[in-house]
């Protein structure tokens, strides 16, 4: 998630998309207060994470397991 959820009463780009969650993604020049997209829980939930690589030059040692996910995970 690029930005933590806000809660707005009507679209904060006023595109008609009404009341609900929005997360900021940035500025633009039309938008140079920052562009919001609206979050759906329901489009959120059929996303699937892919997991992730584990680097070439390998783990910190100080680290038992990796960040969990619903993922792939590597256990030492």
């Amino acid at each position: 998630m690029p930005a933590p959820l806000k809660r707005f009463r009507a679209d904060p780009n006023k595109l008609g998309r009404g009341a609900g969650l929005y997360y900021r993604r940035g500025r633009t020049e039309k938008f140079p207060k920052g562009y919001y997209s609206k979050y759906s829980t329901d489009r959120d939930k059929n996303k699937k994470s892919l997991g992730f690589e584990v680097d070439k030059v390998g783990i910190p040692k100080l680290h038992k397991l990796l960040h969990t996910m619903d993922g792939k995970i590597f256990r030492r």
